[in-house]
């Protein structure tokens, strides 16, 4: 999710099962109306997480607490979770990242300056747990204690959160065909090896966007302020830095992975635009090269996405717009990369 500075504006995956699911659908048959290119989002929002569930349903988060349920083949929607109350934009931060469980219909979101996850039901919205993401002892104990738990990947046994003030994964493991854990479940995995954590300005940030390969044995980590991609051990936490062929620019938000293509959201800041910067990762995900872009006129300060079919879906957080504006989301076609 993009850097979050708390005032009028907010210049702010998933193993084979998932990947499969979302793949599977196409956009269109025949005889079917095509998809549109923009779908509306819940108007005034400051969204952030986005995340596709089962068949064409997809949630949007925003970071005031509210989840915005739409259908991305009618174009209708509605409030699935509300704002918190009171929220006020100077200080709260409630909802980041988020994905969708296919194996449960969980959806899972990160709760931002919280240092928490929730677990929603993505039929009704109803609040199936909520899990505090604890520190390690040593950062416990020190001044520097604010968390800002960012986004997520599903694998197999577990979610993976990261955190753009602090170098650390959190993990929540899973049991069976997905079951939730006990309160307490969490812990934290500090990240080292080539990660530095380069101290983020205010919220962000340090390690943002996320994803897993198919078997869970490996996570890819984007670091925003430093324009870099890691392979991460889930077990130890060792980074490993990938290096890109081309190169990378600006700040690396979301990140969308399917068969080792790994699809980056850059939003405008510090660039002219935004851009989907397109990465082949090698077999073993430890170096990259750069294929090229996707951009498109619709795009107004992405933040997050997911895939249905040969199409990217990604929200915009409209970082330099009003605060209550219109939002949507954009459909993007994986294909046309230049």
């Amino acid at each position: 999710m993009k850097r979050l500075t708390l005032s009028n504006s907010h210049p702010a995956l998933a193993f084979a099962a998932i990947a499969l699911l979302a793949l599977s659908s196409p956009v269109t048959s025949a005889g079917d109306k095509p998809f549109p290119k923009k779908v509306e989002a819940l108007y005034g929002s400051l969204p952030e997480g986005f995340a596709i569930g089962r068949g064409t349903t997809a949630f949007n988060g925003s970071v005031d607490g509210s989840i915005y349920r739409m259908d991305l083949r009618s174009g209708q929607g509605e409030t699935l979770v509300e704002p918190e109350p009171d929220f006020n934009i100077d200080e709260d931060c409630f909802k980041l990242g988020m994905r969708v469980d296919p194996r449960t219909n969980y959806l899972f979101v990160a709760g931002c300056s919280g240092g928490n996850a929730y677990v929603f039901d993505a039929d009704n919205g109803a609040l199936v747990m909520e899990y505090q993401l604890p520190l390690p002892d040593d950062i416990a104990a020190s001044d520097d204690t604010f968390q800002i738990v960012n986004d997520l990947a599903i694998t197999k046994d577990a979610v993976y959160f990261t955190d753009s003030h602090q170098p650390l994964l959190y993990r929540l493991p899973l049991g069976k065909n997905g079951g939730l854990p006990a309160a307490g479940a969490a812990t934290a995995i500090v990240l080292h090896g080539d990660f530095i954590n380069i101290a983020p300005e205010e919220f962000c940030c340090g390690a943002n966007g996320i994803v897993a390969s198919p078997d869970g044995k490996t996570l890819v980590v984007g670091h925003s302020n430093s324009t870099q991609l890691f392979n991460v051990d889930p077990g130890t936490g060792y980074a490993t830095e990938i290096p890109v062929e081309g190169g990378l620019t600006g700040f690396l938000d979301g990140i969308v992975m399917h068969n080792r293509t790994l699809y980056i959201l850059t939003p405008y800041d510090p660039l002219p635009d935004d851009m989907i910067q397109v990465v082949k990762l090698g077999k073993k995900m430890l170096a990259g090269k750069l294929v090229g872009t996707i951009t498109d006129p619709d795009l107004d300060g992405v933040a997050s996405g997911a895939l249905l079919g040969k199409s990217l879906y990604v929200n915009n957080a409209r970082y330099k717009a009003e605060l209550i504006s219109e939002k949507w989301i954009t459909r993007l076609d994986t294909r046309a990369v230049e």
